[in-house]
């Protein structure tokens, strides 16, 4: 269990987080505000990129699996050379190309990043997250960019993925949250 207490967070005197507190637990929790409302920062923080100005974080593991809004790819080196780059000894071809196939991309394990449509580096760069050992998963707006179909496939192996472990995802799609199945978490201005 991680739990967030009393966080807040403030930029030039403007806040951003007000005593927000959550409890993480298995299974899939999502976070909807509007944008500018503090999300990233509240992922920031969890992830201690980022200190909070009043509050704490404990239970959170050592290993945490993170998707950015950016998908963060070595453009010169195949999807498979990201994978295994960002797994190290836990990248395992067949489980890689299993993953792939989940999110509607077979055999693309050769493919150099830089050929990659903007959805297809986004559901690499998804694979990376979902395939790396951590009790917990943080995925920041992962369906962005992505049609109505590939959506729905990354929808599936993001459900299939938190399962066991505890996972935070933020988007902005009500739908989403409906087809995650998840806890939904709203932060509210102020």
């Amino acid at each position: 269990m991680i739990e967030m207490k009393h966080i807040a967070k403030a930029f030039d005197g403007k806040a951003v987080l007000t005593d927000f507190s959550l409890t993480l637990t298995d299974g899939i929790t999502c976070l909807m505000a509007p944008s500018g409302r503090g999300k990233t920062t509240l992922l920031r923080i969890l992830l201690g990129l980022e200190t909070p100005d009043a509050g704490e974080i404990t239970g959170k593991p050592d290993r945490v699996a993170v998707l950015f809004q950016e998908d963060r790819l070595m453009e010169s080196l195949t999807v498979g050379m990201n994978l295994r780059l960002a797994l190290g000894r836990a990248y395992d071809a067949v489980k890689a190309e299993a993953c792939l196939a989940a999110l509607g991309m077979p055999g693309s394990l050769r493919l150099t990043v830089s050929t990659l449509s903007g959805g297809m580096k986004r559901r690499a760069a998804l694979a990376r997250a979902l395939l790396y050992p951590a009790p917990l998963l943080v995925l920041d707006e992962p369906f962005q960019g992505l049609d109505e179909d590939t959506r729905r496939l990354a929808i599936a192996a993001v459900r299939q993925s938190a399962q066991g472990r505890a996972a935070l995802v933020v988007t902005h799609d009500a739908q989403d949250v409906a087809l995650l199945g998840g806890k939904l978490v709203t932060l509210q201005e102020g």
